[in-house]
């Protein structure tokens, strides 16, 4: 009784509540309308009215953030105090580097001041972008494997798969990471925003991201009780893909509803040549539901998503890739009355995903509660109506976090409990049944001064491997643990921003690198596991600094990355099954370094342009070997231009909302892995204009390889068939959307 009771008093003892109204003005005084305000904690999000008023339907602890945001504006963080008038003063900005982390904001991750964290907006990618991933990789430091559009991975700073740790709604995804033949697991469906952490200083959510991580977010719920929607669609010729879209938001009393769907069709993609690759066809549907209520100081969240994808798997020939006639895989025409029907070989995909959240809210404390169970299910169909394979994931997690507030100081203290089961459901299997237990107790400190802070955190995971599989004559049992660490120290000069920090974190092996023996479809080789395998170690230091005035902006990110013990898998001499056998390794160390550099240039005559350039310069070094590391993508100039035409009034009336020209140059990659070859540099050109047909419905234009060149990225899945399969040649894309 007598611990109940501390509890209970420390639910309550800090606890004031009081509805508010607010303002948010400009330098001059000025209203500004349609301002978001974001109420971080509990993802409910409402907007200014014409006279820049705004007010929560909720009560509002002390203590708590929230963000302001409006594109053309600095965002704004602001610590909600009950006995303050809500008066924010928005700056007008003209460059804008909200996306490498120079505005403050706020979520699960952390604080942007305090936590090297870079935001991408994703709620208006189904309108501007073929692909969420294909946005994403616009990001400094960020690429995309691919084979078309079908199926998509990202590399952060060269790493993928298992060491990029992805996160939805706070629950982990491992969509069969292991192997980049499979996709991310999810679309751009209702998301919000991503937020992504380069390298290993993601302590929160988990050690293995020594890679870096990231984590998705939904659209918020909205605070009023009008119904909110949209319907989208868009069009690409270059495989006559067809997607649509449909999004609704509800509140009634203290229940907050959000529910989206999609529909997504492919055939063939359309190389330069006019020629097409056959089977890089796919199909996808989803549905998403959510449903939030709230009492008082209580929240509770549950979400459930269902992803249904049948990925066409291209460039396979049944022999080894290097024997592959470009003829075989190819066609000279498409027959679109047949051209949407998925052929051998390739993927069926289920994906299941349930989460609930439960957050309680004082004014210094937040107690969470996130309960998530994942299901995926994977099926690869070679010749035969029976599948190759047919393989489920089960992974339940539980991640309880305590968060306290004392001055300027943040703790947080909590934990993560993982258990996720594969289950062979046929006797035919490339990984045998195995589970794994994964525990990991963790707390940071932060502390949050005006012009300076700095943050600590220590986390200790322990993983347990078991497999008794008498069909695989696999028996394996074994346990992981280490401790993990993250440091960082930041000081805010004026326009300067300075940020350091160091951390270590580890990965254990996974199933596949362990137990693996078959062939692989999706990869066209017979993969063979190493149960000698021991844990990945990684050291990071990371440089940030930061500096903008009103006309131009600068971030400059240096790093230095070592892995001891880093997994791999290398080609043999060995053939079996007509495949060529692929056998995982451990290197004694390997070190990534480079830097990023991202600039924005607004010129004061044309306060409608905007120039923006980043800089991707990444060094990977096996010191086992002469040669470098596999997959690794060559270094990249990326260049934006940018006018909008809301101040030309005679442009304007002919719907004109924007226009861009988006430009990348990748440098030849000469540093590679010995059984790989040197990549040409190559550049593109896409050109993407806006209208605005009235203020419910926009439209975008876009054409993407304007100047149809023949490249094959570095990273390309199967770049290693027939002498390197080129990406789609020029495409033309038409968008449209509707919101009321």
């Amino acid at each position: 009784m007598k611990r109940l009771f501390i509890i209970i008093f420390l639910f309550n003892c800090f606890f004031c509540f009081a509805q508010k109204n607010g303002f948010v003005l400009d330098s001059k005084n000025t209203p500004i309308e349609s301002v978001e305000v974001l109420f971080a904690d509990q993802n409910i999000v409402t907007q200014t009215d014409a006279s820049g008023k705004f007010s929560f339907e909720i009560e509002l602890p002390n203590n708590t953030y929230l963000n302001f945001y409006k594109e053309g504006y600095a965002s704004k963080l602001v610590k909600y105090k009950n006995d303050e008038e809500l008066r924010i003063v928005l700056e007008k900005l003209h460059v804008s580097l909200d996306e490498v982390g120079v505005s403050e904001s706020y979520s699960d991750l952390g604080n942007t001041k305090l936590t090297n964290i870079e935001k991408k907006s994703l709620k208006d990618v189904f309108l501007n972008y073929n692909s969420m991933l294909g946005s994403i990789s616009q990001l400094s430091g960020v690429d995309m494997i691919s084979s078309g559009l079908g199926i998509q991975k990202v590399i952060v700073r060269g790493f993928s798969g298992m060491r990029v740790v992805t996160y939805l709604n706070g629950m982990q995804i491992n969509n069969q990471q292991w192997a980049n033949d499979h996709g991310i697991g999810f679309t751009d469906l209702g998301l919000g925003e991503v937020e992504l952490i380069k390298g290993s200083s993601a302590l929160k959510y988990g050690a293995e991201a020594i890679g870096g991580l990231l984590f998705f977010n939904d659209l918020p719920f909205i605070s009023s009780e009008e119904l909110k929607g949209y319907v989208a669609t868009k069009f690409d010729n270059s495989s006559y893909l067809s997607s649509s879209q449909f999004g609704l938001k509800l509140k009634k009393q203290n229940f907050y509803f959000n529910l989206y769907g999609q529909y997504s069709i492919s055939s063939d993609y359309r190389l330069p040549n006019s020629t097409y690759l056959f089977n890089s066809r796919f199909n996808q549907n989803a549905i998403k539901f959510s449903i939030a209520h709230r009492h008082k100081n209580l929240q509770n969240v549950f979400r459930y998503q269902y992803h249904h994808e049948k990925p066409g798997i291209p460039a396979h020939a049944h022999v080894d890739p290097a024997d592959v006639d470009i003829y075989d895989i190819t066609s000279s025409s498409l027959d679109l009355s047949d051209g949407y029907r998925l052929l051998t070989p390739y993927q069926l995909v289920n994906n299941n995903l349930f989460t609930f959240k439960s957050t309680y809210l004082t004014n210094d404390l937040k107690l969470s509660l996130h309960i998530g169970h994942f299901i995926n299910n994977l099926q690869e169909f070679d010749k035969w109506t029976r599948p190759a394979f047919d393989l489920t994931i089960n992974q339940t997690q539980l991640s309880p976090n305590v968060r306290y507030k004392v001055d300027d100081f943040i703790f947080n203290l909590g934990s993560q409990l993982s258990i996720l089961d594969n289950k062979n459901n046929q006797d035919e299997r490339l990984t045998p049944d195995a589970s794994s237990l994964n525990f990991g107790p963790y707390v940071t400190i932060d502390y949050e001064g005006n012009n300076f802070g700095f943050n600590y955190g220590m986390r200790y995971d322990y993983k347990s491997i078991i497999s008794e599989d008498n069909y695989s004559n696999t028996d394996y049992d074994n346990q992981f643990s280490n401790t993990s660490f993250s440091s960082g120290i930041y000081f805010d000069l004026a326009d300067h921003i300075l940020r350091l920090s160091y951390s270590g974190a580890y990965r254990a092996p996974h199933f596949s690198e362990l137990f693996s023996e078959g062939v692989h479809h999706g990869t066209n080789r017979y993969e063979l596991g190493n149960e000698n395998l021991n844990i990945e170690f990684s050291n990071q230091i990371d440089f940030k600094y930061q500096w903008s005035n009103e006309h131009f902006g600068i971030v400059f990110n240096p790093f230095l990355q070592i892995i001891y013990d880093f997994i791999s898998i290398i080609p043999t001499d060995s053939f079996a099954n007509n495949y060529r056998v692929y056998d995982y390794i451990q290197y004694d160390n390997v070190d990534m370094k480079g830097f990023e550099m991202n600039l924005h240039y607004h010129p004061h005559q044309l306060h409608n342009l905007h120039l923006e350039q980043s800089y991707s310069f990444l060094q990977a070094n096996n010191n086992d070997s002469e040669f470098g590391l596999a997959l690794v993508p060559a270094n990249s100039i990326k260049t934006k231009v940018l006018f909008d035409f809301n101040d030309y009034k005679n442009l304007v009336k002919y719907k004109l909302d924007y226009f861009s020209i988006y430009h990348t140059y990748k440098f030849s990659q000469e540093n590679f892995a010995e059984y790989e070859e040197l990549t040409e540099a190559y550049d593109l050109i896409n050109l993407l204009l806006g209208l605005k047909i009235n203020q419910k419905i926009n439209c975008s234009i876009g054409i993407n390889n304007l100047l149809n060149k023949e490249y094959t990225p570095h990273i390309s899945r199967i770049r290693g068939v027939a002498g390197g399969i080129p990406d789609p040649g020029r495409s033309f894309n038409i968008n449209l959307k509707y919101e009321f």
